[in-house]
This record gives C-alpha cells, sequence and structure tokens, in this order.
C-alpha cells in the first residue's frame, strides 16, 4: 500500500513506542511547542489544516490545542458542523522513530482521543483509538500493530488530527478512510478507499496535548534558518539559498511544498552548479537572463531554472545566445508596478526606457503605459510627461 505521484514516491514510516520529554501541559510560546488555538482555529481536512510553520527551529515536541464544538453564543467555532477534529501539517523527520500521542503524563486529552495520521494527498496512512486497556489516551507510532502490514518510511510533510473517538474519518467514497476493527487498541492502516474528505457525527470535546516524537515544523520559506543545503537530501520542504531553492522549486513544487528528497537535489546540481559554486541560478552577479555572459547560470532563479531544464549547458558551462534566445521566448519579465515608465528597473524615466518602448511598437505588455492593448504614441506621451524623473521622488 503506498502513494507514488508522478516523480515521487511516499510509502510511510516505521516506530517504536518511545517516550518525549517535556511537561504534560504545552506552554503558550511557539518553539518546540505549538500552541493551536494561538493561531486561527485549525481546520479538519488537509485543505484547511493548520500549518505548523517556525523558522528557528527544526523540532517540534508538543501541540495543544481544544475542540470546542458548538460556541456558546450557538454559531458554531471552526468547520461548518463545529470544531470537533483539529488537523495540523507537520514534518515527519524520522520515520523509524516517528509517533503522537495523547497518552499521559506527557500528553492529555480530556476527553476519549482519537489519533490518525495522512500523507501529503490527504491519504490515510494510521490511526488509532486506545493506546491500552483501561486509558483513553491515543497512540500511533510508525507501523500498524502486528508490524507488517504498513509502515511509514519516508520523510517529509504529513498530516495529523485528533478528534472524539466516535468521530472517524470518511474517504472521497464514502467509506471509512481507516480499516477499523473491534479492537481499539490497534493501530490500524487505510482502507483503501481514497483520501480523507470528511468525517462520521462529531465526537467528544475538550483540551488536549499531543506529544510529538521525531517531528518538526515547516519551514516559511526559501532560506529560512531552519532550512539545510540544497545538495543535501533532508526531511522539510525548501532548502537554505534562496535563488537555487527558488529555480528548482519553479520546476517541481514537491521540493518547497513535501520534502527535498534526491530529485530537488538532482536539480539543485543543475541549477546551483555545487555547494562551492560561486554562481547559481538567481544570483545577482550571474548575469541577466537575456543577455549572453560567459558564465552560466542568470540573476532570475525561476527564468534560470526554466531555460536550463531545456539546456542544461547553460547551468553548466556558459549561457550563450541559444540560452539568451530560450529566456526571450519563455521568460516574460513583470512589469514594474510601483513606476510604471521605468522599463528598465534602474529607477530612472530616460532613454533608455524610450529606447525599450519603441522596441515593442504596437506590441502589448509593459510598454502599453495606457492599458489599450497596444504600445503607440499615447505611451509615448505618458513616459515623455515623466522624463528626467526619479521613481522615487
Amino acid at each position: 500500500m503506498s502513494s507514488c505521484p508522478t516523480t515521487h514516491c511516499t510509502v510511510a514510516l516505521s516506530v517504536a513506542f518511545t517516550a518525549v520529554l517535556g511537561t504534560a501541559m504545552a506552554s503558550n510560546s511557539l518553539g518546540p511547542d505549538w500552541d493551536g488555538d494561538s493561531q486561527e482555529d485549525a481546520g479538519n481536512k488537509p485543505q484547511t489544516a493548520q500549518k505548523v510553520i517556525l523558522e528557528t527551529t527544526d523540532t517540534l515536541v508538543r501541540i495543544s490545542g481544544k475542540l470546542k464544538g458548538e460556541d456558546k453564543s450557538g454559531g458554531l467555532a471552526g468547520e461548518e458542523l463545529g470544531d470537533y477534529q483539529d488537523m495540523y501539517a507537520i514534518v515527519v523527520k524520522e520515520p523509524g522513530q516517528f509517533s503522537i500521542s495523547t497518552l499521559g503524563p506527557l500528553g492529555m486529552a480530556t476527553f476519549d482521543s482519537l489519533l490518525t495520521v495522512y500523507d501529503f494527498n490527504g491519504e490515510p496512512l494510521l490511526g488509532n483509538d486506545d493506546a491500552d486497556n483501561g486509558v483513553s489516551g491515543s497512540f500511533v507510532g510508525s507501523c500498524t500493530s502486528d508490524g507488517q502490514l504498513f509502515c511509514i518510511e519516508q520523510p517529509g510533510t504529513m498530516y495529523i488530527a485528533i478528534s472524539g473517538a466516535d468521530s472517524k474519518p470518511i474517504a472521497s467514497n464514502g467509506e471509512s478512510a481507516f480499516a477499523w476493527t473491534a479492537d481499539k487498541l490497534g493501530v490500524v492502516g487505510s482502507a483503501g478507499n481514497g483520501p480523507i474528505t470528511d468525517w462520521t457525527f462529531p465526537g467528544e470535546t475538550g483540551e488536549y496535548v499531543i506529544t510529538l516524537q521525531a517531528i518538526g515544523p515547516i519551514p516559511p520559506e526559501c532560506g529560512a534558518e531552519n532550512t539545510r543545503s540544497c545538495f543535501e537530501i533532508h526531511a522539510a520542504p525548501y532548502c537554505s539559498t534562496p535563488g537555487c531553492c527558488e529555480a528548482v522549486c519553479s520546476i517541481d513544487p514537491f521540493c518547497c511544498e513535501v520534502t527535498w528528497d534526491a530529485n530537488c537535489v538532482e536539480m539543485a546540481n543543475l541549477f546551483c552548479g555545487n555547494e562551492d559554486s560561486l554562481l547559481h541560478c538567481g544570483h545577482n552577479n550571474a548575469g541577466s537572463c537575456s543577455v549572453t555572459h560567459a558564465n552560466p547560470f542568470c540573476e532570475d532563479p525561476v527564468c534560470c531554472a526554466t531555460v536550463c531544464a531545456i539546456r542544461p549547458l547553460c547551468c553548466d558551462t556558459t549561457w550563450d545566445q541559444a540560452c539568451a534566445n530560450i529566456a526571450e521566448k519563455l521568460c516574460v519579465a513583470p512589469c514594474n508596478q510601483e513606476c510604471p515608465p521605468d522599463l528598465n528597473f534602474d529607477t530612472q524615466i530616460t532613454g533608455a526606457d524610450l529606447a525599450i518602448l519603441l522596441g515593442h511598437w504596437n506590441q502589448s505588455g509593459c510598454t502599453d503605459l495606457d492599458g489599450n492593448g497596444t504600445t503607440d504614441g499615447a505611451d509615448i506621451t505618458i513616459l515623455l510627461a515623466k522624463w528626467g524623473d526619479s521613481c522615487f521622488d
């Protein structure tokens, strides 16, 4: 049982029953702990899940929150049927050590909890009702309870959810998402009915603390403090060099959405040279994408990656005329929103801008300053009215 998108395959996790050091209740400060109630309410499906996004740490120890049900004013909290389930997007760092738990003394729930895990597509992976006889807390490690049917084996962005024991996830075909059995103590896998799309009737509500093992937050962006080298496989999405990261993700968004895997590293080697390179896609000194230059790469990371995906020589040897021609055809530069007549982005309205305008005569695009669909005399009038001005005067 596995989920395989076009060039990536998510299989799943393997783990032992391990404890996490810390206090029973999570603090309100963001760091290795995450207070779900200090953010917007966590939804109950992947598209509305609360993303645990932090930029200075790669470790997450606890998530605390509260299932509120109906609010006291008579309205509904959270999802349209009430706040009866919370789902979080997190990063599984080391599948072999992964676990989530509401067992005391480190975790807790004031209700009979149910914990479930999903891959980045919302496909069910693992779920548990009761961790042991006589307890209402739940525990999910990396494998189904027999240890053979299914284990999470690959790291990356996944979803974890908590609900009352009577509120269970429903798959896309309208049937149960998980293969629940009469044994409430079992850790079960997917029922093979598709990704989660809904939940059964509301369950119990209350406060909870989920303790986490081998889990981290999602970095906020390329180059964030808690990202790692673009030339190294790692669990979290994004990597540490912004231009290289943007170049790779413009070709394969998976690298900035799920995990930085071997395919991402391979593209980094293509678009960014290597870890010792002085230049890479997006480097300020790499040169214009539309002009030939002796060195490889160019200064626009997305354009650079687009060109090099077609002609690898452009990121390997030199940015020749063929590279510039591809860039001219495929890379449409954004218009200057702050100062439209400044067509070359040098902050001055000069003859260089007039030359660009005349070079696009009778064409649409950024030189069509009055927005009538074509570059003509009216646009020259607009540009000349700003002649010699600075965009920031």
